[in-house]
C-alpha cells in the first residue's frame, strides 16, 4: 500500500514537472489526426473518388478528443476524463471495425489510444482502461458467433471468423500489458530522476540558504554580521541616507560568566543579549544592529542627536530584563559604548569601526562605564603610542633608559638617608617621556622583565658611585614590577648578580606594590622571605591607595612601610588624615617597620610629620629625581 501511494505521488509530481511537454504533444496530436481527418476529403478538390466518412469521423474524433484532453486539463475530475476517453475510444473503433474489419483505423487508434492512456493516466486507471479497450475486438467476435454481425464480402472471410476477432483482442491485451510496462517502467525512473534532481536543487537551495545565513549572520545571535552590515550601511548610503551616529557596545561581565558558569552559559547570554538589542531596534527602521563577534555589537543610528543618544544610553539597561538578572547570573552585566559621527570624523566603515574601537579602548583604560565619543586626541594618543612601542625593545636592548635618583631625608637630623632609583626615557621625536607614559607600554608589550632587569643591572653598576658621593650609610631602592617579581628564579639571579658585581645585598630595598600579591601571597611570602634572609629589604609602596594592605602586612614580613602621595596631601589642613596617618605610623612602630611620607611639598606637611614617629620624607620639597651620572 506504501509502495502504490509512493507510486502515485511520483505520478502526480511526473504529471507536474512533465505537463507541459505532455501538453505540447497533446495540441500537436490533435493536429496531425485533424490533417489526417482532412485528407478524406480530397475527392472534394479532385473530384475523383468518394468520401470515406467512416474514416473522416474516426480521425476527426480522435483529434477532437485529444483537443479536449489539452482544453480541459485540470477542470474535469479525473474518473469522468477516464470513463470519457474509454466511452469515445470505443465509439470510434466500433465505427472503424464496422467499416474495416480488423484492418485499417480501427486497430491503430486502439493501440495509440492504449499508449496514450499509460502516458496520461495513473498506472491502475491506464491498466484498467487498456484492458477494457482491449475487450472491443473480442465483443465484435461474439456478434460474429452469434451470427449478430456479419461484414460485406469484399473485407474478406477473416472478419466472419471469431476466432480471429478474440486474436485479435488477445494481442491487443497482451500489446496493453507490455507496453503498459515498459511505460511504467521507464516513466518510474523518469520520475525518480526528476524527484532526485529536484531534492538535489531543493538540498543545494537550502545548502546555499544556509550558506547565506552563515556569510551574512552572526551564528550566535542570529543577528547580521559584520559583512552584512558593512553591505547594508553602503545600500543606506547609496540611497541618500549619508549621516548617523554609529555606536561600539562591549559587554563586560561575560569572561566572568564564563568562568563561573562556563562557555556555553556565556554564549546564551550573548544570545539574549542580541535578542534584546534586536527587540530595542525592531521597530526603528533608522536603526540597525550587528554582531561584531565576541562581546561586541554595533549600532547604526539615524534621524538623532548626541544628546538624544546619550540620554538612551544612560536608560537602557541590559540587567533591567527579567531574563538578564543579577541574581540569574550570579554577575552583574555592565557595558561600555564609544560612539561616532559619520561621516564628519569617519567617512568609511571600516575607518568608523577602527575610531569606534580606539574610543573603546579609552573607556577600558579609563573605566568608563557609558559611553564615550571618539576625539581626534585618541588616535593621536595611540599613534603616539604605537611609535613608542616600536622603540621600547631597541631602547632597552641599548640600554637607553637612564636612571634618576630621588632623596630620602631624615627630617630631624636633615641628612639624606637613601636613595629611590627612578628609570627616566628620553626620545629624539618626542623629548622626556614620563614612566607613568611607557611603563604601561612597556608591560602590554610583554617588555617588562627584560626592562626590570635592564634598570637593575644599570642601578647596581652606580652603586659605587652613588656610595662614594652619599657616603657607605645610604640605600637604594628600585621599584620592582609585579611581573618581573614573579619572574621564575626571581631570586637566584638577583643574589648571583650582585655577587657578580661584589655588591653587598643590605646596600637594596626592593620596593614592591600590593597589586603584586593577588592570587600570589603565598608564592610573595615565599620570595620576600629568601630576599631578606639574604640581606635585601623589601618595601611596601603605595600604602593607602589598596583595599588589603594590612591584609599582607600581617601575612608578610616587611621592612619599610611607603605612604602615597594622596595620602599624605591633605595632613595639613584635614585633623582626620592626621590622625590616620598617626594610627598608620604606630602601627608600622608595632610591627617593627620603618616608615616613609612620599610625594611631600610643603613645610606644613613637614611639620605635621613631624608629630609623628614617619621621619623620612621624600620628595619635592628636598630633591627632585636627578640623572647623576649620564
Amino acid at each position: 500500500m506504501i509502495t502504490d501511494k509512493r507510486n502515485y505521488v511520483y505520478w502526480l509530481k511526473f504529471r507536474k514537472d512533465t505537463g507541459p511537454l505532455l501538453r505540447r504533444f497533446l495540441f500537436a496530436a490533435s493536429g496531425l489526426f485533424f490533417a489526417a481527418a482532412c485528407l478524406h476529403l480530397t475527392p472534394l478538390l479532385t473530384k475523383s473518388g468518394e468520401i470515406d466518412f467512416i474514416f473522416f469521423t474516426v480521425d476527426l474524433g480522435i483529434s477532437v478528443l485529444f483537443l479536449l484532453e489539452y482544453i480541459l486539463k485540470n477542470k474535469v475530475p479525473l474518473i469522468i476524463r477516464v470513463l470519457t476517453l474509454i466511452g469515445t475510444a470505443i465509439f470510434i473503433s466500433v465505427l472503424s471495425f464496422l467499416r474495416s474489419g480488423l484492418l485499417g483505423t480501427g486497430e491503430i487508434s486502439l493501440a495509440f489510444i492504449i499508449i496514450t492512456f499509460f502516458v496520461f493516466l495513473p498506472p491502475i486507471p491506464s491498466l484498467v482502461s487498456a484492458i477494457l479497450i482491449s475487450i472491443v475486438p473480442a465483443i465484435f467476435g461474439i456478434c460474429v458467433y452469434l451470427s449478430v454481425l456479419f461484414f460485406p464480402e469484399e473485407l474478406g472471410m477473416r472478419n466472419q471468423s471469431p476466432t480471429e476477432w478474440f486474436f485479435k483482442s488477445v494481442s491487443l491485451f497482451i500489446f496493453s500489458i507490455l507496453s503498459g510496462f515498459l511505460i511504467q517502467r521507464l516513466r518510474a525512473k523518469l520520475i525518480k530522476n526528476i524527484v532526485y534532481l529536484k531534492e538535489s536543487r531543493a538540498k543545494i537551495l537550502k545548502s546555499n540558504q544556509q550558506i547565506d545565513k552563515l556569510a551574512y549572520f552572526d551564528s550566535l545571535t542570529q543577528l547580521p554580521n559584520r559583512y552584512l552590515f558593512e553591505r547594508s550601511i553602503q545600500n543606506r548610503i547609496s540611497l541618500g541616507q549619508s549621516e548617523a551616529y554609529v555606536l561600539l557596545i562591549n559587554i563586560k561581565g561575560i569572561k566572568v560568566i564564563n568562568a563561573l558558569h562556563g562557555i556555553g552559559f556565556g554564549d546564551q547570554i550573548l544570545t539574549l543579549i542580541g535578542n534584546i538589542l534586536k527587540q530595542y531596534t525592531l521597530e526603528r527602521p533608522d536603526i540597525m544592529v550587528a554582531s561584531l563577534g565576541g562581546d561586541e555589537f554595533i549600532l547604526w543610528i539615524q534621524n538623532s542627536s548626541r544628546t538624544r543618544i546619550e540620554d538612551a544610553i544612560v536608560k537602557f539597561d541590559l540587567n533591567n530584563n527579567q531574563t538578564l538578572t543579577p541574581d540569574r547570573l550570579g554577575h552583574r552585566l555592565q557595558y561600555r559604548v564609544s560612539g561616532i559621527h559619520f561621516p564628519t570624523e569617519a567617512n568609511d566603515l571600516d575607518e568608523v569601526i577602527r575610531k569606534l574601537s580606539i574610543a573603546m579602548n579609552v573607556a577600558r583604560e579609563e573605566s568608563i562605564r557609558h559611553l564615550v565619543w571618539f576625539e581626534p586626541e585618541m588616535e593621536k594618543k595611540i599613534e603616539r603610542e604605537q611609535k613608542l612601542k616600536n622603540q621600547l625593545e631597541k631602547a632597552i636592548e641599548n640600554s637607553e633608559f637612564r636612571i634618576a635618583y630621588q632623596e630620602k631625608v631624615d627630617i630631624k637630623t636633615q641628612t639624606v638617608v637613601g636613595l629611590e632609583a627612578l628609570a627616566r626615557w628620553n626620545v629624539l621625536e618626542f623629548g622626556d617621556i614620563s614612566p607613568e607614559e611607557f611603563i604601561p607600554i612597556i608591560t602590554k608589550s610583554d617588555l617588562i622583565v627584560p626592562f626590570g632587569k635592564n634598570i637593575f643591572q644599570k642601578v647596581v653598576s652606580q652603586i659605587p658611585k652613588l656610595l662614594e658621593s652619599y657616603g657607605h650609610q645610604i640605600k637604594i631602592s628600585i621599584n620592582i614590577s609585579p611581573i618581573f617579581f614573579l619572574y621564575p628564579n626571581f631570586n637566584e639571579y638577583v643574589i648571583e648578580y650582585l655577587k657578580k658585581q661584589s655588591v653587598d645585598p643590605n646596600i637594596l630595598i626592593f620596593e614592591i606594590t600590593e597589586d603584586v600579591f593577588i592570587d600570589e601571597i603565598e608564592t610573595i611570602q615565599k620570595i620576600v622571605s629568601s630576599l631578606r634572609s639574604n640581606g635585601i629589604s623589601v618595601s611596601l609602596d603605595d600604602f593607602g591607595k589598596g583595599y588589603s594592605s594590612l591584609h599582607y602586612m600581617q601575612k608578610i614580613q616587611f621592612d619599610e612601610l611607603k605612604i602615597d602621595k594622596s595620602f599624605l596631601d591633605d595632613i595639613a589642613i584635614s585633623d582626620r588624615n592626621f590622625l590616620l596617618l598617626e594610627s598608620i605610623c604606630h602601627l608600622a612602630d608595632s610591627l617593627g617597620l620603618k616608615t616613609i611620607a612620599e610625594g611631600i611639598e610643603r613645610e606644613e606637611q613637614i611639620i605635621r610629620l613631624k608629630k609623628t614617629s614617619c621621619h623620612i620624607v621624600q620628595g619635592y620639597i628636598y630633591s627632585k629625581p636627578i640623572i647623576l651620572f649620564e
